[in-house]
Protein backbone atom coordinates (compact mmCIF):
# COMPACT_ATOMS: atom_id res chain seq x y z
CA UNK A 1 0.00 0.00 0.00
CA UNK A 2 1.43 3.06 -1.34
CA UNK A 3 1.99 5.44 2.21
CA UNK A 4 0.92 9.24 1.70
CA UNK A 5 2.79 12.04 1.13
CA UNK A 6 2.71 15.68 0.85
CA UNK A 7 4.43 18.54 -0.72
CA UNK A 8 6.08 21.38 2.09
CA UNK A 9 6.59 23.40 -1.10
CA UNK A 10 2.99 22.87 -2.40
CA UNK A 11 1.11 23.39 1.29
CA UNK A 12 2.92 27.11 1.94
CA UNK A 13 2.17 28.08 -1.36
CA UNK A 14 -1.50 27.30 -0.64
CA UNK A 15 -1.37 28.98 2.66
CA UNK A 16 0.28 32.01 1.23
CA UNK A 17 -1.90 32.34 -1.42
CA UNK A 18 -5.25 31.62 1.14
CA UNK A 19 -3.60 34.25 3.62
CA UNK A 20 -2.96 36.78 1.22
CA UNK A 21 -6.06 36.97 -0.14
CA UNK A 22 -8.25 36.82 2.91
CA UNK A 23 -5.90 39.57 4.83
CA UNK A 24 -8.60 41.35 6.19
CA UNK A 25 -10.50 38.10 7.51
CA UNK A 26 -7.48 37.04 9.00
CA UNK A 27 -6.55 40.47 10.48
CA UNK A 28 -10.21 40.73 11.95
CA UNK A 29 -9.51 36.88 13.45
CA UNK A 30 -6.39 37.44 14.97
CA UNK A 31 -7.60 40.91 16.39
CA UNK A 32 -10.09 39.00 18.21
CA UNK A 33 -7.91 36.20 19.54
CA UNK A 34 -5.46 38.79 21.23
CA UNK A 35 -8.25 40.67 22.29
CA UNK A 36 -9.58 37.60 24.31
CA UNK A 37 -6.30 36.84 25.77
CA UNK A 38 -5.69 40.21 26.76
CA UNK A 39 -8.85 40.27 28.94
CA UNK A 40 -8.12 37.30 29.91
CA UNK A 41 -4.37 38.33 31.34
CA UNK A 42 -6.36 41.09 32.99
CA UNK A 43 -8.75 39.67 34.15
CA UNK A 44 -6.60 36.97 36.13
CA UNK A 45 -3.92 39.60 37.40
CA UNK A 46 -7.16 41.20 38.85
CA UNK A 47 -8.07 38.06 41.04
CA UNK A 48 -5.01 36.09 41.95
CA UNK A 49 -5.01 36.65 45.63
CA UNK A 50 -9.02 35.15 45.66
CA UNK A 51 -7.94 31.56 45.35
CA UNK A 52 -11.43 30.10 44.30
CA UNK A 53 -12.31 33.07 42.32
CA UNK A 54 -8.54 32.67 39.92
CA UNK A 55 -9.19 28.38 40.06
CA UNK A 56 -12.86 29.25 38.14
CA UNK A 57 -11.21 32.22 36.13
CA UNK A 58 -8.34 29.61 35.21
CA UNK A 59 -11.00 27.16 34.33
CA UNK A 60 -13.10 29.42 32.00
CA UNK A 61 -9.70 30.55 30.50
CA UNK A 62 -9.16 26.59 29.06
CA UNK A 63 -12.79 25.96 27.83
CA UNK A 64 -12.56 29.47 25.96
CA UNK A 65 -8.89 28.64 24.37
CA UNK A 66 -10.86 25.39 23.84
CA UNK A 67 -13.14 27.16 21.90
CA UNK A 68 -10.75 29.20 19.78
CA UNK A 69 -8.66 26.54 18.86
CA UNK A 70 -10.88 24.66 17.37
CA UNK A 71 -12.72 27.67 15.74
CA UNK A 72 -9.13 28.28 13.86
CA UNK A 73 -9.30 24.52 12.96
CA UNK A 74 -12.75 24.88 11.61
CA UNK A 75 -11.81 27.95 9.53
CA UNK A 76 -8.45 26.35 7.88
CA UNK A 77 -10.57 23.43 7.38
CA UNK A 78 -13.24 26.08 5.39
CA UNK A 79 -10.37 27.43 3.25
CA UNK A 80 -9.13 24.43 2.33
CA UNK A 81 -12.67 22.92 1.23
CA UNK A 82 -12.46 26.28 -0.79
CA UNK A 83 -15.23 27.37 1.28
CA UNK A 84 -15.58 30.74 2.63
CA UNK A 85 -15.54 31.06 6.50
CA UNK A 86 -17.46 33.72 8.62
CA UNK A 87 -15.92 35.29 11.46
CA UNK A 88 -18.25 33.65 14.00
CA UNK A 89 -16.91 30.45 13.33
CA UNK A 90 -13.61 31.29 15.99
CA UNK A 91 -16.38 30.32 18.12
CA UNK A 92 -16.92 26.21 17.56
CA UNK A 93 -17.93 24.49 20.92
CA UNK A 94 -19.44 21.15 19.64
CA UNK A 95 -16.73 18.47 20.21
CA UNK A 96 -15.54 20.43 23.24
CA UNK A 97 -15.22 17.19 25.52
CA UNK A 98 -13.72 15.22 22.82
CA UNK A 99 -11.33 18.04 21.54
CA UNK A 100 -9.97 18.25 25.19
CA UNK A 101 -9.81 15.05 26.17
CA UNK A 102 -7.45 14.15 23.19
CA UNK A 103 -5.42 17.07 23.64
CA UNK A 104 -4.77 15.64 27.30
CA UNK A 105 -4.06 12.40 26.35
CA UNK A 106 -1.79 13.59 23.53
CA UNK A 107 -0.16 15.55 26.35
CA UNK A 108 0.36 13.07 28.31
CA UNK A 109 2.05 11.08 25.51
CA UNK A 110 4.45 13.56 24.39
CA UNK A 111 5.60 14.83 28.28
CA UNK A 112 6.40 11.09 28.68
CA UNK A 113 7.86 11.15 25.38
CA UNK A 114 10.23 14.05 26.44
CA UNK A 115 10.92 12.25 29.79
CA UNK A 116 12.53 9.91 27.65
CA UNK A 117 15.44 11.37 26.07
CA UNK A 118 13.41 14.01 24.55
CA UNK A 119 13.50 12.47 20.73
CA UNK A 120 10.68 10.47 21.42
CA UNK A 121 8.64 13.30 22.35
CA UNK A 122 9.39 14.86 19.63
CA UNK A 123 8.07 12.12 17.76
CA UNK A 124 5.15 11.70 19.24
CA UNK A 125 4.24 15.14 18.80
CA UNK A 126 4.70 14.89 15.46
CA UNK A 127 2.61 11.49 14.96
CA UNK A 128 -0.39 13.00 17.33
CA UNK A 129 -0.73 16.42 15.79
CA UNK A 130 -3.62 16.31 13.74
CA UNK A 131 -5.66 14.05 16.27
CA UNK A 132 -7.21 17.47 17.43
CA UNK A 133 -8.17 18.07 13.42
CA UNK A 134 -10.19 14.71 13.25
CA UNK A 135 -12.45 15.51 15.93
CA UNK A 136 -13.22 19.25 14.29
CA UNK A 137 -13.47 17.39 11.02
CA UNK A 138 -14.59 14.16 11.90
CA UNK A 139 -16.15 14.10 14.86
CA UNK A 140 -13.97 11.28 15.94
CA UNK A 141 -13.54 9.99 19.46
CA UNK A 142 -10.91 11.14 21.29
CA UNK A 143 -9.39 7.46 20.94
CA UNK A 144 -10.30 6.69 17.45
CA UNK A 145 -8.57 10.27 16.76
CA UNK A 146 -5.02 9.32 18.20
CA UNK A 147 -5.24 5.90 16.16
CA UNK A 148 -6.40 7.94 13.30
CA UNK A 149 -3.19 10.76 13.37
CA UNK A 150 -0.75 8.16 13.75
CA UNK A 151 -1.49 6.10 11.33
CA UNK A 152 -1.82 9.54 8.60
CA UNK A 153 1.68 10.13 9.71
CA UNK A 154 3.14 6.87 8.73
CA UNK A 155 6.17 7.66 7.11
CA UNK A 156 6.06 11.07 7.16
CA UNK A 157 7.35 11.71 10.54
CA UNK A 158 10.61 13.73 9.69
CA UNK A 159 9.21 15.21 6.59
CA UNK A 160 6.54 16.62 9.20
CA UNK A 161 8.71 17.59 11.51
CA UNK A 162 11.01 19.71 8.77
CA UNK A 163 7.98 21.15 7.80
CA UNK A 164 7.13 22.08 10.91
CA UNK A 165 10.46 24.38 11.52
CA UNK A 166 10.17 26.14 8.06
CA UNK A 167 6.73 27.13 9.54
CA UNK A 168 8.44 28.46 12.58
CA UNK A 169 11.34 30.29 10.37
CA UNK A 170 8.58 31.70 8.59
CA UNK A 171 6.96 33.37 11.50
CA UNK A 172 10.34 34.74 13.22
CA UNK A 173 10.26 36.65 9.36
CA UNK A 174 7.06 37.91 10.20
CA UNK A 175 7.96 39.28 13.22
CA UNK A 176 11.19 40.65 12.01
CA UNK A 177 8.90 42.58 9.78
CA UNK A 178 7.98 44.92 12.34
CA UNK A 179 5.26 42.61 13.39
CA UNK A 180 3.02 43.40 10.82
CA UNK A 181 4.13 40.16 8.96
CA UNK A 182 2.89 37.68 11.11
CA UNK A 183 -0.80 38.95 9.59
CA UNK A 184 0.45 36.74 6.87
CA UNK A 185 2.81 34.12 8.55
CA UNK A 186 0.24 33.17 11.14
CA UNK A 187 -2.87 32.46 8.85
CA UNK A 188 -0.08 31.03 6.58
CA UNK A 189 0.65 28.33 8.50
CA UNK A 190 -2.43 26.95 9.55
CA UNK A 191 -4.16 26.86 6.48
CA UNK A 192 -0.84 25.24 5.20
CA UNK A 193 -1.26 22.78 7.73
CA UNK A 194 -4.63 22.15 7.37
CA UNK A 195 -3.95 21.13 4.01
CA UNK A 196 -1.62 18.57 4.47
CA UNK A 197 -3.90 17.62 7.07
CA UNK A 198 -6.38 17.19 4.13
CA UNK A 199 -3.82 16.08 1.93
CA UNK A 200 -2.58 12.86 4.12
CA UNK A 201 -6.44 12.10 4.90
CA UNK A 202 -7.33 11.87 1.39
CA UNK A 203 -4.70 9.78 0.39
CA UNK A 204 -5.11 7.60 3.20
CA UNK A 205 -9.22 7.01 2.49
CA UNK A 206 -7.96 6.49 -1.07
CA UNK A 207 -5.42 3.56 0.02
Amino acid sequence: MKKPQFSKKEAIKFGFAIAKSHILFFIGVLIIVVLVSAIRSALRTEVQKAALVYLALTLVQYVVNTIVAMGLIKISLEFVAKRKPKIRDIVYYKPIVKYALASIASGFIVFVGFILLIIPGIIWAVRLQFATYLIVDKNLGPIEALKTSWKLTHGNTWNLFFFGLLLGLINILGVLCLVVGLFITVPLGMVATTFVYRKLLLQSEAA
